[in-house]
């Protein structure tokens, strides 16, 4: 499930736009480099890593690169509302160990908000290294994890080549214009204390608020495709540069660019659906 957002927004448009990436609505710690996301009908799932999914599940003789993101490190959303900013946000301060309700009751008087992500990191596999690294190796059929892949209308395989990462999240109080900013410093400098946080005062209509985290959460990521045989072995992870988008009658739902799968067409807030308890493509004797 995508929750949209605008698509002139400059912090979420560049991670879709530019580096190909999916923002997620909760920032994750445990969505890294070669996790799987599986697809099909406007459902993306989280399925966690590859390798238990392959016949030989020795790790891959590549490494990752990392990078700083200065130009997302340096860049905020736009300013929206508050009462829709903390609707946006209360993903981003669940994954940061932050109580929402809690937040907004102290910052009430702000009139709009906007955020950025001070700490930006990148980790990337590079695509070529990955097909060199995949040759050869197959899914194992026998894996009852592996079996939704193979049913007669399969989900698609997604593989996890990057993850935009950041320890911080920076949340921009601002208050209407020509107006002071309205909220209670101290009282919310008390509660952050407690949770590791910080506040930061810039002008009298502008208040930062910088959220901590002991890990590298993911707030986004890029995939690509992984196509196979019958058998399971991994033929292609092929770009397509007709930039397709998938979707059903409802619309369209996912956008490839030349070498990354997009889960919208427009920048969003990629929330994770759930398997049905029981496929409609298992047989009877299965439901049970």
């Amino acid at each position: 499930m995508i929750l949209h957002l605008c698509p002139n927004d400059p912090l979420v448009s560049l991670v879709h736009d530019l580096f190909g990436a999916n923002a997620v609505r909760v920032p994750d710690a445990r969505i890294r480099p070669l996790s799987v996301v599986i697809h099909r009908d406007n459902r993306s799932v989280f399925r966690g890593s590859l390798l238990p999914l392959l016949t030989d599940s020795s790790p891959l003789s590549v490494q990752p690169a990392v990078s700083q993101l200065i130009d997302i490190s340096g860049r905020r959303s736009r300013r929206i509302s508050l009462d829709l900013g903390l609707h946006i946000l209360r993903g981003f301060l669940y994954g940061f160990g932050i109580p929402a309700a809690s937040l907004a009751t102290s910052i009430q008087g702000a009139a709009t908000v906007s955020f950025s992500f001070p700490t930006a990191m990148r980790v990337a596999y590079d695509v070529n290294a990955l097909g060199w690294a995949l040759a050869g190796r197959a899914i194992d059929r026998s894996n009852p994890a592996a079996a939704v892949l193979f049913e007669q209308t399969p989900y698609e395989l997604l593989l996890i080549d990057s993850v935009l990462t950041s320890r911080h999240i920076t949340i921009t109080l601002s208050g209407s214009k020509g107006q002071r900013l309205n909220v209670d410093i101290d009282a919310l400098r008390q509660m952050l204390n407690d949770l590791g946080g910080q506040v930061g005062v810039s002008g009298d209509s502008e208040l930062e608020v910088t959220l901590a985290s002991p890990h590298d959460l993911t707030f986004a990521f890029s995939c690509v495709r992984l196509f196979f045989d019958d058998e399971g072995f991994i033929t292609a992870i092929p770009p397509d540069l007709n930039r397709r988008v998938l979707g059903s009658a409802g619309g369209l739902t996912v956008r490839y660019t030349p070498d990354r799968v997009l889960l919208s067409a427009q920048p969003g807030l990629l929330v994770w659906d759930r398997l049905p308890t029981i496929s409609p493509e298992q047989p009877h004797s299965a439901r049970r």
